[in-house]
């Protein structure tokens, strides 16, 4: 609605006008005089106006003590009067609490208990993944190595903590891209000991395989749901995998074993026949390889950075979960399920995080147990928007609404109109959906938000928090807290 003004009509002078002025005048001299002299004054008839002392009054400069004045003017203030009103309140919602930030000046938008730990569902992976591109840089790679055992029929599989293997080389089946492959690891083992004893065809009988990296015993956590296994969420947290541990490999939601590392050895024992082994059987154990054994093949995983680009987009828990013991042991701890919490902490320490409140139990946000704040969220989340390079890049990396990733049938009907405009990490768990990430708002405004539906909430409450998200949208900077 436009809104218009009108000019105010120009002052009539008059003689009334004239009286009231002067007379407004003098009795602001009289004022300032303090009393001083006295002056006098008649009004003449019809014929005017005047004005006279009846006694010379002479006025001595006074100077007023001076006022203080601030160092710094003072701006004037915005007054936001867009509010998100019945979005904040829909019953879909259960518990929100959630906060809208300005990543440029940090000013808080909008909160609803900001600094309350919640269960963050996957939202908690934007946190491994700034801790791992952090503390192991988005060019690392891990390698799976092959060593030499005490004779020529014994070797070692070193597992390198790549649970993205796959079995054949240049495979377009894995659902995860530029893998490292078995085939290729058993063909370079062979060529090797061929060289080495002068052409013969070696035979393996024995692959010791060592997943000594971390324990893998320590693979599952108690507060996880068995079924995540049987419905394709997750694997065990095994230092070898292949594909995931997926029966299989092109589907993102296919069921896992309950022995990755032993799924693997196997594979990898028919790869060395495929390879040309001339052993007839191959025993398969476990232990840790002799440090002396010589390594005679390598493979390498794709760097942290296409790691990480996945398990953002599609939510990937088993990715999650390696490089939070990825991050553990480089910092010098022990890859335990138990050291992430003071892992994480530590990676992120030097980008002002307020660790108030929170628990980080697990990399995926699997975990109810999980505890973090809205506040902490944004916070991380504005860090990677203010930040250049890899840490910057992560926000690229984002699912973006309505186009790809987890958000790629989201932000459909009224929600539409904000699609493409909001890059976001989708969660959800038992009593937790959630939505973090950054809007570029209607009003070309740059915003922060960290949404969570907390309670008795199932994914209706994900139609809910795209509207929320929406009215953030259409109310850019000019949200108000109310």
């Amino acid at each position: 609605m436009a809104v218009s003004e009108q000019s105010a009509p120009p002052p009539r002078k008059n003689r009334v006008a004239r009286i009231i002025a002067l007379v407004a005048g003098v009795a602001v001299v009289f004022a300032s005089l303090g009393g001083v002299g006295f002056l006098g004054f008649y009004l003449g008839q019809a014929g005017g106006l005047s004005i006279e002392p009846e006694i010379p009054v002479v006025l001595e400069s006074q100077q007023d003590e001076a006022r203080p004045t601030p160092v710094t003017p003072l701006a004037a203030q915005r007054l936001t009067t867009c509010s998100l009103g019945e979005l904040s309140v829909d019953p879909r919602l259960g518990t929100l609490t959630g906060v809208v930030v300005d990543p440029w000046s940090g000013d808080v938008l909008f909160d609803r208990g900001g600094d309350q730990p919640v269960a963050p569902a996957s939202v908690l992976k934007v946190i491994t993944a700034a801790a791992a591109v952090t503390v192991l840089g988005p060019e690392r790679t891990f390698a799976t190595e092959v060593r030499q055992g005490e004779n020529t029929s014994q070797i070692f599989l070193v597992a390198g903590g790549d649970p993205t293997l796959t079995q054949e080389a240049g495979s377009s089946e894995s659902v995860y891209r530029d893998s490292a492959s078995l085939e290729a690891l058993a063909l370079q083992t062979m060529e090797t000991l061929t060289a080495a004893s002068e052409g013969e065809t070696p035979s393996i009988s024995e692959l010791v395989v060592d997943t000594t990296l971390w324990n893998q015993d320590d693979s599952w956590d108690d507060s996880w749901a068995t079924s995540a296994r049987s419905n394709g969420y997750l694997s065990r947290v095994h230092p070898l995998q292949l594909d995931g541990d997926r029966a299989n490999a092109a589907v993102a939601m296919s069921p896992r074993g309950n022995n990755p590392a032993l799924r693997a050895a196997n594979a990898f024992v028919a790869e060395l026949k495929a390879a040309g082994n001339s052993a007839r059987q191959v025993s398969v154990s476990f232990a840790a390889h002799d440090q002396d054994a010589e390594v005679v093949a390598s493979v390498e995983s794709a760097p942290v950075s296409v790691w990480v680009e996945y398990l953002l987009k599609e939510s990937d828990n088993t990715l999650a979960e390696v490089l939070a013991r990825h991050v553990s042991i480089e910092l010098g701890f022990d890859g335990s399920a138990a050291s992430i919490n003071e892992a994480m902490a530590v990676a992120l320490q030097d980008y002002g995080l307020d660790l108030e409140g929170v628990t980080i139990r697990d990399g995926s946000g699997l975990s109810a147990l999980n505890q973090v704040t809205p506040e902490y969220v944004a916070s991380l989340l504005a860090a990677i928007f203010q930040s250049q390079g890899p840490l910057g890049d992560l926000r690229e990396a984002l699912p973006l609404a309505g186009i790809d990733g987890s958000l790629d049938d989201r932000f459909v009907g009224d929600n539409s109109v904000a699609a493409g405009q909001v890059s976001a990490k989708t969660g959800s768990i038992s009593g937790t959906r959630s939505l973090a990430g950054y809007i570029q708002s209607e009003d070309t405004s740059d915003l922060v938000f960290a949404f969570f539906a907390t309670g008795d909430v199932d994914d209706a409450a994900r139609g809910a928090l795209e509207s929320l998200v929406t009215g953030v949208f259409a109310c850019g900077s000019n949200l108000a807290d109310f």
